[in-house]
């Protein structure tokens, strides 16, 4: 992975997975988070990308592995560390970035989906 500078918009470059969400954070200045998913989120796992900014552009500073595709990530309002993401699974991750393991917490609360008159047992 690596970020090119070029005037003042920054182009983040990966490995093919499409990002899907990205949020500056509220607390340190030029951190940004970055939900992706491979395939466009049909199939495959998901990353969380933490960035910072250095004098070249953009670094790695802590990434994150999910086995479904991430589509969006917010920052909390009252941990600096903290961020909850979004999957394609239906579930909600809570991630710290000041452990290098995560997530914290998996929240899924849907374990049956109603499909036309009938509740389907997922």
């Amino acid at each position: 992975m690596s970020a090119v500078c070029g005037g003042p918009a920054r182009t983040l470059r990966g490995a093919g997975t499409p990002r899907y969400a990205a949020e500056f954070s509220p607390y340190l200045p030029g951190r940004l988070a970055c939900a992706t998913a491979q395939h466009y989120g049909i199939a495959g796992c998901g990353t969380l990308l933490i960035l910072d900014p250095d004098e070249s552009g953009l670094r790695l500073f802590r990434s994150f592995d999910w086995n479904d595709g991430l589509f969006d990530v917010t920052w909390s309002e009252n941990n600096e560390h903290v961020l909850i993401t979004c999957s394609g699974d239906g579930s909600l991750q809570l991630w710290d970035t000041a452990k290098a393991a995560g997530p914290l917490q998996v929240y899924k609360e849907h374990t049956q989906e109603y499909v036309q008159g009938s509740y389907v047992v997922k």
